[in-house]
């Protein structure tokens, strides 16, 4: 999602930071859209192996990560870090 166009585009415009603000803002608003979307279609039951792509990839002790952390990331990893 580009937000600086004119940053190569000779022929178009300058614009401000504010400009760029509003539109990584709307653009971050865009994100989260398109992944609710995206977990709205999802099926209830995989028949892919996507859902352990993440069982032999996290190799950090679970002991060195701060719980905050932990906690924000227990949906994607919760499940690995028993």
């Amino acid at each position: 999602m580009v937000t600086d166009y004119d940053c190569w585009h000779e022929e178009h415009d300058a614009v401000t930071v504010t400009d760029i603000i509003r539109v990584l803002t709307q653009n971050a608003a865009n994100a989260c859209r398109v992944v609710a979307e995206a977990v709205k279609s999802m099926p209830a039951e995989r028949t892919c192996k996507c859902g352990s792509a993440l069982q032999h990839a996290l190799i950090t002790d679970k002991t060195l990560v701060p719980p905050d952390t932990l906690n924000k990331l227990e949906p994607i990893v919760g499940k690995y870090f028993v």
